[in-house]
């Protein structure tokens, strides 16, 4: 499989060097054909998706899949024109002019998770080809359905040397990420992330590296517990907990921690009345990652959390595999739960004795892909903006920062490295090429040349 990758990755370098940087048109026609996919398989992509999950919201599938996509492709294609004209330097020297140019960079390889097998992968591919780049992706094993149909209806949109999907297990990822790409986009864990980096390194390929961690909601004395137990409930089931700047852990005044953690079960019930057979409730992705999420819950438990869960479920619901939301009091570090990514509906609620208790707590963890605040304090906020590095810093909500396509994604230390999405992802797969022309008088230069004077 190695060799058939490598072959096709040399057949797009080759058409790239052949047909040269494509103008802004041929740019527009693959957005639009990106479109084409998306528009003229809206409800096949809804249904695969939810299949693959075992139940998935159908709604926020075709809004965030569909919709989302579509207007990532609009946002560009207005902007590109834009985005792609040189931008005058000024270097201070009346004799020299410099312009930088956003050269494509060649080939771009993306690999792309399961928890958005449409939506990441378009993420992805708008930003490559927008930059003028051919794509190869790597689409997730663990949607199959998803990901054969959106191989299937690439390939009817684009020749192979254009934009080619892959498909396959571990082994075709691996040797996927072995390929002498021009840059390397992946999206998922941590712990692969490191291993595609060490691959990229061996060839020298730049990546671009967007991974997890444990994203804090810090909740100040000044916040309005309602309102915040609203928007956690909301935000921490979209697609069950399944996305990767979901909340993973909250931080809280001791005094309300209890009364927060009611109030975001009491807000989950209105928003899903019944778990079992609710389509808008979101299925784990697999039995695998089920059992790893009531493993959590059982080890938290059994060391000494409580665990309130939605509508009082206490077991696996019957021939499904939607997990009940679980809000854990009590935690400890010695907890499983407290040490890696969550990724589902369990959220630890944390009581602290002042903020600035909770903020050394969690910078003593990795930094994350993103981070939350609730309150009006504005010498809290400050603090945060200024000391704690994350990804991204939301105030007085949750996720939100994923619903602009103009705001750069990306993370910082062990939560990746490297931003794309709208004007960001543009200059991330491009290279910024300095065009210098000098324009001074060639008596003027023979003045910079040897013999020099001496003393």
């Amino acid at each position: 499989m190695e060799h058939e990758l490598s072959e096709a990755l040399g057949r797009q370098k080759k058409s790239f060097m052949r047909a040269g940087y494509p103008a802004l048109d041929v740019r527009l026609d693959r957005l639009r054909r990106l479109a084409n996919v998306l528009d003229r398989n809206r409800n096949e992509i809804v249904e695969a998706e939810a299949a693959d999950f075992g139940g998935r919201s159908r709604f926020l599938s075709h809004s965030a899949d569909i919709l989302g996509g579509l207007e990532i492709i609009r946002h560009t294609s207005d902007q590109l024109g834009e985005w792609m004209k040189a931008q005058p330097l000024d270097v201070g020297d009346p004799d020299v002019d410099v312009e930088l140019s956003f050269a494509p960079l060649g080939v771009v390889g993306a690999m792309t998770p399961w928890n958005g097998p449409v939506l990441i992968s378009y993420l992805a591919l708008v930003g490559i080809l927008a930059a003028g780049n051919r794509a190869m992706i790597k689409l997730p094993e663990l949607t199959p359905s998803t990901s054969s149909l959106l191989a299937r209806e690439l390939g009817r949109e684009f020749d192979a040397a254009e934009v080619l999907a892959v498909q396959g297990g571990a082994d075709v990822a691996a040797a996927f990420s072995r390929l002498q790409f021009d840059h390397l986009l992946f999206t998922g864990s941590t712990e692969t992330g490191r291993k595609v980096m060490m691959e990229a390194a061996k060839n020298l390929v730049p990546v671009t590296l967007e991974l997890g961690g444990k994203c804090p909601v810090f909740v100040g004395r000044s916040a309005d517990i309602d309102m915040t137990a609203a928007r956690l409930a909301h935000g921490k089931l979209l697609f069950a907990g399944q996305v990767c700047v979901t909340p993973d852990y909250v931080l809280a005044p001791r005094q309300v921690a209890e009364r927060l953690a009611e109030g975001i079960l009491a807000h989950a019930q209105q928003l899903y009345p019944s778990i079992a057979g609710n389509d808008d409730y979101s299925a784990i992705i697999s039995d695998k990652h089920y059992a790893r999420l009531q493993g959590l819950v059982d080890d938290a438990v059994a060391k000494g959390a409580s665990a309130k869960q939605l509508h009082g479920a206490r077991a696996r619901l019957a021939g499904s595999r939607q997990f009940p939301l679980t809000l854990l009091l009590e935690t400890s570090a010695s907890m499983a739960v407290m040490r890696e990514e969550i990724f589902g509906p369990i959220l630890p609620v944390i009581g602290f004795d002042s903020f600035e208790e909770a903020a050394r707590y969690a910078q003593s963890l990795a930094r994350p892909l993103a981070s939350y605040y609730f309150g009006d304090d504005l010498e809290e906020m400050r603090w945060l903006r200024e000391n704690f590095q994350a990804g991204s810093l939301t105030l007085n909500d949750v996720v939100s920062q994923l619903f602009h396509e103009q705001i750069p994604f990306g993370g910082v230390g062990a939560s990746g490295m490297g931003r794309y999405r709208g004007v960001a992802g543009f200059r991330t797969f491009s290279n910024l090429m300095p065009v210098v022309t000098q324009n001074a008088a060639e008596a003027k230069l023979e003045k910079l040349r040897p013999p020099y004077p001496v003393g």
